[in-house]
Formats: C-alpha cells, sequence, structure tokens
C-alpha cells in the first residue's frame, strides 16, 4: 500500500510539474477552456471534475485563489483529498449510510450551509448600487486628514518597565528623566543609556523610525505625532510595555492627496461597505424574527452531550435557587 501510494503521488506530481512547464500551461488550467464536467483527475472509483475544483475554490477567499493553486504542492494535496472523499464517500453509499437517518440529517446540514452561503453571495452580486461619486465627495471633503500621506516621523524614546518595580516607582522615574531631559537638552543619548530598559536599545540607540506608519503602541504614536520641534520631549506616557519619555528627532509635513488621487479608493471602500452593511441588515432581519422555541428541550442541551454537572453538596443552593 505505500509503495502504491507513493507512486499515485509521482504520477500526480508528474502531471502537475508537465503543466508548470508547458508553454501552454495558463490555457490548460484555464476554466474557461473546458466545460464544468471536464475531467481533471481520477483514481479508483472517483472522479473530479473543473465542477468539484470550482466548488472546492468558492470556500476560500477570492484574493486567496490565485496564490493557492499557483503552488504544485498545494493543487496536489487538494485534488489527492478530493479523490479520497469521493473514493470514501462512494464506498459510504454502497454500504447504504447514506440511508442512515443520523447522516443524512449532516447531509442536509451540510447542503443548508452551502445554500446560505450561496444565498449570501447571490445577495451581494445582485444588489443594487447608488451611485458613490458625490458620496465620495462628501468623505473626502468631511475627512480629508485621513487621505494624506504620512510625514516622516522618528524619535528616541526611555523606556522605564513596571516588571521589577511597582507602578507608581515606575511612573516616578520616568517622570525624573523627563524632568531631566527638560532641564539638560541634548543629553538625551545618555539619558537612553542609562535608564531605558527596552532592550533593543543596544542595536538603535532608542531610535524609533517611522512612527507615523502606526507600527507602534497607539498612545506612543498619538504621544509623539504631538511633538512639533526636533528635541521637543513628550509628558510621561503609559502604553503595555511601561512608561516612555519620547524626544522628537526629525518631522517632515504629511502630504494631502488631491481628490482625483484617491477617488477610485473611497468609491471602492464606500461600495464594499455599503454591501457588508445592506448584507448584514438582511441576515440581521431574519435573526431578529420572533422565536417559538421548546425552551425546556433548549435547556437540556446543555448536558445532551457532556457529562452532567456533579450535584451540589448538602446545604449548597442549586443554580435554580
Amino acid at each position: 500500500m505505500p509503495s502504491t501510494r507513493r507512486f499515485a503521488h509521482a504520477c500526480l506530481a508528474a502531471t502537475l510539474m508537465a503543466f508548470a512547464l508547458s508553454a501552454n500551461a495558463q490555457n490548460a488550467l484555464n476554466i474557461s477552456t473546458g466545460s464544468p464536467s471536464t475531467v481533471v483527475a481520477k483514481q479508483g472509483t472517483a472522479t473530479v471534475t473543473l465542477a468539484d475544483v470550482d466548488a472546492f475554490a468558492a470556500r476560500m477567499p477570492e484574493k486567496e485563489r490565485g496564490g493557492f493553486f499557483d503552488n504544485p504542492q498545494r493543487l496536489e494535496q487538494m485534488l489527492m483529498t478530493l479523490l479520497v472523499q469521493k473514493q470514501l464517500a462512494d464506498e459510504a453509499r454502497k454500504a447504504g449510510l447514506d440511508k442512515d437517518p443520523a447522516v443524512k440529517t449532516q447531509v442536509d446540514l451540510a447542503v443548508d450551509d452551502a445554500l446560505a452561503k450561496a444565498r449570501m453571495a447571490r445577495l451581494r452580486t445582485d444588489m443594487k448600487l447608488p451611485d458613490f461619486s458625490k458620496l465620495a465627495q462628501e468623505e473626502y471633503a468631511a475627512h480629508k486628514e485621513k487621505y494624506a500621506i504620512p510625514g516622516k516621523l522618528s524619535v528616541k524614546h526611555v523606556l522605564i518597565e513596571a516588571k521589577t518595580r511597582t507602578d507608581e516607582e515606575a511612573k516616578a522615574l520616568a517622570e525624573k528623566v523627563a524632568a531631566d531631559a527638560k532641564a539638560h537638552p541634548g543629553t538625551f543619548d545618555a539619558l537612553v543609556e542609562k535608564y531605558s530598559e527596552d532592550q533593543s536599545k543596544a542595536n538603535n540607540k532608542g531610535l524609533m523610525p517611522d512612527v507615523a506608519t502606526g507600527k507602534y503602541a497607539p498612545a506612543f504614536v498619538e504621544a509623539s505625532k504631538k511633538l512639533k520641534k526636533p528635541g521637543e520631549i513628550s509628558p510621561v506616557v503609559r502604553t503595555k510595555f511601561g512608561y516612555h519619555v519620547i524626544e522628537l528627532v526629525e518631522r517632515t509635513p504629511d502630504q494631502q492627496q488631491a481628490f482625483a488621487q484617491v477617488r477610485d479608493k473611497i468609491v471602492e471602500q464606500l461600495r464594499s461597505d455599503y454591501i457588508d452593511k445592506t448584507a448584514k441588515t438582511h441576515a440581521d432581519e431574519l435573526r431578529n424574527q420572533p422565536i417559538d422555541a421548546n425552551s425546556e428541550l433548549v435547556a437540556s442541551l446543555r448536558t445532551r452531550y457532556g457529562t452532567r454537572p456533579e450535584a451540589p453538596a448538602d446545604g449548597a443552593p442549586t443554580p435554580a435557587q
């Protein structure tokens, strides 16, 4: 069996490699060149068609499909998985498992799940959309700052941690460092060397570049953005890492983008938000309809699939008391 499995894998891998090396590989793998019933692979009693591959692809986000199907190893794994599933399903039918009430219920639930997803997908694609051009102009006018390219913002900082001291002690030490930095301009590097507990200071001397990109803690970024002139010292700021004292090193102004530069981006975002909101509203309408449920039966589900809770000790109240 192991040798047979290795042979099957080798054959499938060789086929995929041949497609990858072929000058017509893209045409061969392009769905438009075959009908849904076109056979992609066979094994034992199983046949995988383009329709099967389409169904598999539909399960993953559209933006991830290209990378997935461009990988020969993933293609091989997908086809082998589908082939094995189909063979097992064929064995199940021959054994009459498709007639088993419990199995039929699982199949029905799977069908409901697929249909529900298909309905939501159709709802999104068939949705009547408004003209977002005017809305995009209004969005830009109201929030111009969102569409500015951040200027360069670099700072240095001293980090005082609260790991080996109380929070009050850490804050007090940070306040002392801030006072020293303001009282003695030009000594911040020495303060970093003496006090900072940021382990990266050995390499960066406390320098934090590109703070405007937002990759740092929000409170740290906000405090840094309030600094206007190089050498200016921030008040002590608290983040999850501890207390920081920040000195502005360099700052260049933001560059405001014109509406024409960001129009398409705004329209696409408005369109996406509208579709998401409308789809959610429809789902909420269904979800908020009155429910007629058997309360006692629903309550019994808590212990239907697990052990019952231990009886309370003598004299101890039960949850219902």
